[in-house]
């Protein structure tokens, strides 16, 4: 039912991307805000606001809640016109910054981890490096279902390659494409009880986080760059930070400085971490599990 609905959504908008580049963009926000103002009167908004109290007490969960779902509504629809976006669209929906830092980091040809957490719009960042020219792996975990291979067959656009854990041997495609000077894409806020992970204070509490990428860092030579995106209004911002080597004697620095990277950003933008959303993951976050 959801395969079908899909399709049948992108067959929609494949219609409407036929029109000049503005209007299509207009009519997939316009797809994206009707989607926003249903999904505000349905159940979905409530578990938003159960999870934001849970977490940040103090908040406006109301305000919050409209925001995250409006920002999960505009998210959708990018994600979905993917494999019908040119660089005129992308341009008026999204800008990068900090991609020096990518430019130095790849310099060194040992390739580059993004570490990134689902914040903004973080399915859309693999196409618009792809659209620079940059050739990048993400690393998944999907299932033989119909659903997954539709969307990894959406996230594969531009040539992005999925690496699926449930599938290969993580570290050696990884250390494979890193050797051929990639850039290895990391999603570090899920996942962290499935392989190697470590106690960290986030927001407040001790939670258990993946810390593969640190093993992987260390094994390739290859920098790690923290980078997040943000929705400011309709448009997109990625941002990427400065490059960071991971050695031995350095280690605990390095990830104390992506905690507090990623603390800060949660703390000022609560309303843009997906994470919100998923009642399990909000709720392993305050029993620190």
């Amino acid at each position: 039912m959801i395969v079908a609905l899909i399709k049948l959504l992108q067959w929609i908008l494949g219609a409407a991307f036929r029109l000049p580049s503005a209007a299509a963009v207009y009519l997939m926000r316009f797809f994206a805000e009707a989607t926003y103002r249903a999904a505000r009167l349905t159940g979905i908004k409530k578990t938003a606001k159960r999870n934001f109290k849970l977490l940040l007490p103090d908040s406006d969960t109301d305000s919050l809640s409209d925001k995250l779902l409006r920002n999960t509504s505009y998210s959708i629809f990018e994600f979905l016109c993917i494999p019908l976006f040119r660089e005129s669209h992308l341009e008026r929906i999204s800008r990068l910054s900090g991609t020096e830092n990518i430019d130095l980091a790849l310099s060194k040809r040992k390739g580059v981890i993004l570490l990134t957490m689902h914040t903004g719009n973080y399915e859309l960042v693999p196409t618009l490096l792809a659209f620079r020219g940059y050739h990048l792996s993400s690393i998944i975990k999907a299932t033989d279902d119909p659903l997954f291979k539709l969307i990894n067959r959406i996230r594969s656009h531009k040539g992005v390659r999925q690496i699926n854990v449930a599938e290969e041997n993580m570290y050696r495609e990884a250390l494979g494409a890193l050797s051929r000077n990639r850039l290895i894409g990391i999603l570090i806020d899920t996942g962290a009880l499935e392989g190697r992970h470590e106690l960290i204070s986030f927001l407040g509490k001790k939670l258990p986080v993946a810390t593969g990428w640190i093993t992987l860092a260390q094994r390739s030579g290859a920098p790690v760059i923290p980078c997040f995106s943000k929705r400011e209004g309709k448009t997109l911002i990625v941002t990427f930070g400065e490059p960071m080597n991971i050695y031995r004697d350095n280690k605990r620095e390095v990830m104390e400085t992506i905690r507090k990277y990623y603390d800060n950003f949660i703390r000022n933008n609560p309303e843009q971490w997906a994470i919100f959303l998923n009642e399990y993951e909000t709720k392993r976050m305050v029993e620190g599990k």
